[in-house]
């Protein structure tokens, strides 16, 4: 089975990248923080290569070696020298990890104030511990330093990409052979499940399953319901194949046997929509132009 990889090859052009970006801001050390819930520790993962769910901070200053805290010591396959537990007092660990760099006057860009997730980022506890141990040291948002190198993909995080595509044609294989009048939605699920992991997916892999005559939203049906197919089904799904914390996701409709007319319109709309979305497709075009090209 072919694997996906991130060396520290990656690593440097990724801490390259970021510390270009704070010398342009002016910013001597970023703290950036991640978690596992909500799956919010993006940014703690591109800095470190940590594993998704894991929580804790990153100290990374413009020179030296940047310090990962987490709740226990220091995990494998860590692009991070300087690990150190940091669980529960993390702004005590961060606070001597800046006294050791000698920043209590510098400029400290916080991951996390900003953003989608903004109002789930940093926490409000941490940020207002460090301003007050570091009364001189100017305290700047950083979220978007780390956010903007995030988004050109260089050719690894990409294979990381066409990895999961790989993954997610077979659970599609396996879902069409497996859904028969008869059975179970479970073994439907459960077959996704092992067709995820065993070709190589990570735990943290998202998946919504839902099926019937009127269902209209993948989420929408009891986890551990034993309900047996039943012929003109509508299966619906949403499921990623997550690599080294990427994510290629997919939302597939199934039908057991033929679907009726009004799922045929559906059908038919759904695909013209993709379609006219994906012949614009392409560098310079905006979020917007492509949402027009989705509803025209």
């Amino acid at each position: 089975m072919t694997t996906v990889t991130l060396d520290e090859q990656e690593r440097d052009r990724r801490w390259k990248k970021i510390r270009e970006g704070m010398k342009k801001q002016g910013i001597d050390c970023l703290i950036a923080y991640g978690s596992g819930t909500h799956n919010l520790n993006a940014n703690l993962k591109y800095l470190s290569n940590v594993t998704l769910g894991k929580d804790g901070y990153m100290v990374f200053p413009l020179s030296g070696d940047p310090t990962l805290l987490l709740f226990m010591g220091r995990p494998e396959k860590l692009w991070v020298q300087d690990c150190r537990s940091g669980h529960p007092a993390y702004s005590q660990a961060v606070s001597e990890r800046l006294v050791e760099l000698h920043l209590e006057k510098g400029s400290i860009g916080i991951v996390g104030l900003s953003g989608y997730y903004g109002e789930l980022g940093f926490p409000a506890a941490t940020y207002l511990a460090l301003s007050q141990r570091f009364p001189n040291a100017a305290f700047k948002d950083g979220t978007d330093i780390v956010e903007q190198a995030r988004r050109i993909k260089s050719a690894a995080e990409i294979r990381c990409f066409e990895f999961g595509c790989e993954v997610g044609e077979k659970v599609i294989q396996a879902v069409a052979n497996t859904a028969k009048v008869g059975v179970l939605d479970n073994e439907v699920k459960t077959k996704i499940w092992d067709t995820l992991f065993l070709n190589g997916c990570e735990p943290g892999s998202n998946l919504y399953y839902s099926s019937g005559k009127d269902v209209t939203h993948a989420g929408r049906m009891p986890i551990m319901l034993q309900k047996p197919l039943e012929r003109g089904d509508v299966i619906l799904t949403e499921f990623d194949a997550r690599f080294c914390g990427y994510k290629s996701q997919f939302n597939q409709p199934f039908c057991v046997n033929q679907p009726d007319q009004e799922w045929r319109e559906i059908f038919d709309v759904a695909r013209e929509s993709f379609n006219n979305a994906f012949k614009i497709l392409k560098p310079g075009i905006t979020a917007g132009q492509l949402d027009e090209a989705f509803l025209s």
